[in-house]
């Protein structure tokens, strides 16, 4: 798991952006698996094994006015299709499998995802991106604006799928969250890498300290 911190307007949510095709790249590569990749646009990256969970879970993660269901699938909607029809009995399926995965807490699949806690809102939203099987899942602020019980589950979610061999790449604004379930950490200043860590071997201060050198 792979921490990216920094102080508010250091560039931590641009990296992710850009490694998603959600902002225009002004330069430098990505290679995954030892080959470069472009990841111009969204569908993309989501096509190269990507999958981006939103800082502003509100206005850029849920699908508000849409149920459990529709906001788990939205991403991987072929996977679903029988002949040019969507399976109603498979989207069930793959959102009940998530459902029971991140321990949901929801009424039925047909619940309006607005009326969840904002930890359950960003558990569906999890699903959503795990079941487009993504090979390296970008993060920002994941676990902004839940309850202690939710992030700690999330926080498990996070090293089950680096147990899984998946590249997790991690914005937080909690220092004790990076230093906690990160093995490596960059620290962002002025739009540069200031440095990288390792999370057993650091501490605030120098953190701190290389987010402040080119701010």
């Amino acid at each position: 798991v792979l921490g990216i911190a920094g102080l508010d307007g250091s560039g931590r949510t641009e990296v992710l952006e850009n490694l998603f095709g959600a902002m225009t790249r002004q330069g430098g590569t990505i290679t995954l698996h030892g080959k470069q990749i472009q990841n111009r646009t969204p569908r993309e990256s989501i096509k190269n094994g990507f999958a981006l969970v939103t800082e502003e879970r509100r206005a850029t993660g849920i699908l508000g006015i849409l149920d459990i269901r529709a906001n788990t699938v939205i991403a991987s909607l072929k996977k679903y299709l029988n002949g040019p029809f969507l399976s109603d009995k498979k989207m069930a399926d793959a959102t009940d499998s998530m459902i029971k995965a991140m321990r949901i807490k929801t009424p039925n699949q047909q619940t309006k995802i607005n009326t969840l806690s904002g930890g359950n809102q960003q558990k569906v939203i999890f699903g959503r991106w795990i079941l487009t099987q993504p090979d390296v899942l970008l993060l920002d602020e994941p676990t902004r604006g839940i309850d202690v019980g939710a992030k700690y589950e999330i926080y498990q979610l996070i090293q089950d799928l680096a147990k899984q061999g998946k590249a997790v790449v991690m914005v937080s604004s909690e220092m004790p969250e990076l230093l906690g379930v990160c093995n490596r950490i960059v620290v962002m200043s002025g739009g540069r890498v200031a440095g990288e860590v390792d999370a057993d071997n650091t501490t605030q201060e120098e953190i701190m300290t290389l987010a402040a050198k080119y701010a």
